[in-house]
């Protein structure tokens, strides 16, 4: 493949983020689970990632939404070969922004989101606004937070999200109420990372402001009100290669395990678990003493799946 203009800076991008992050190229390599050979490809505009390797390299640098929304953006515009593609989202905040004569910086400072971000939304092609960023924007913009949502493909809303919209009388643009999502039990979705801004305060209200994603319940006998997590067992310290699941809510229900999501003084997460001979560290394989440092919130955690990487081994719930 030539190397073009865009997949040069989409490669520059991603380098200068590794170098900020103190990540050397081996470590996306083994990562990405590809040779260093073909990460110094990447990061020179020669090759690019596809879709899964490059939400792994959003995932390794621990990058912000805005960010991950533009390089995933900018390889949507290198695999179609359109250099200033955008989405219906995009085409209707540039419209109803330059209709009422705001520039980004006057439209940031009248619903509190960066000027930045209201860039990413009229620009990058995979953006999508969570329901807050939504509800700012709106009224000021003249239109519902469903007509901003739905212009950004977000379907499926979870109960809760549906209610709120309902009680501030919305509906969508054509018509039909948006109980037509009720139709599977969903929880809001998030990556571990997103609670690095959470205070301990009102969770599930910060998880309706925060999730930009739901997660189908199924038939799990879970109750309403819990909240869908990702993270990796490094970022938990379980001693895993693997993806863990966790379903946690602001109040346990009788019943089930005393095993609470934390996050220590010193800024790490980890789980707890309460048992007769006191609290304890989670651990793969067994329990230690938990962290001196003080325990600056704790959530719940009803259910937890483990996904290991490492091949033979078997989902653990």
């Amino acid at each position: 493949m030539a190397i073009t203009p865009l997949k040069a800076k989409f490669g520059k991008l991603i380098r200068d983020y590794l170098r900020n992050a103190e990540i050397r190229q081996n470590d996306l390599a083994a990562k990405l689970k590809i040779s260093g050979s073909a990460v110094s490809q990447m990061l020179h505009g020669k090759i690019v990632p596809n879709q899964q390797q490059l939400s792994a390299i959003c995932e390794l640098l621990q990058l912000d939404r805005t960010r991950a929304f533009e390089l995933q953006s900018m390889l949507s515009c290198i695999r179609t070969g359109a250099e200033n593609m955008r989405s219906p989202f995009n085409q209707n905040m540039f419209t109803l922004r330059c209709q009422r004569g705001l520039s980004y910086q006057q439209l940031a400072n009248l619903s509190g989101i960066p000027a930045s971000h209201i860039e990413v939304f009229e620009t990058c092609f995979e953006a999508v606004p969570t329901l807050d960023e939504a509800s700012r924007l709106a009224p000021i913009l003249g239109c519902t937070p469903a007509a901003l949502l739905q212009s950004a493909g977000v379907g499926g809303l979870s109960s809760g999200l549906i209610e709120q919209l309902r009680q501030e009388g919305v509906e969508d643009e054509v018509g039909e109420p948006l109980g037509v999502y009720q139709t599977e039990r969903q929880a809001p979705l998030l990556d571990l990372i997103d609670l690095e801004t959470y205070n301990g305060d009102s969770f599930s209200d910060f998880a309706q402001r925060r999730a930009t994603k739901v997660f189908e319940l199924g038939s799990r006998d879970l109750p309403d009100g819990v909240v869908a997590i990702n993270a990796s067992g490094r970022d938990l310290a379980i001693g895993i290669p693997g993806n863990i699941l966790l379903m946690v809510a602001p109040e346990r229900p009788a019943g089930f395990r005393n095993l609470d999501l934390c996050r220590s003084g010193d800024g790490k997460f980890l789980l707890q678990e309460t048992r007769r001979t006191g609290v304890k560290e989670f651990r793969l394989a067994g329990t230690r003493k938990p962290n001196a440092s003080d325990i600056l919130w704790k959530l719940p955690v009803l259910e937890m799946s483990i996904r290991p990487t490492k091949p033979g081994m078997k989902e653990k719930e």
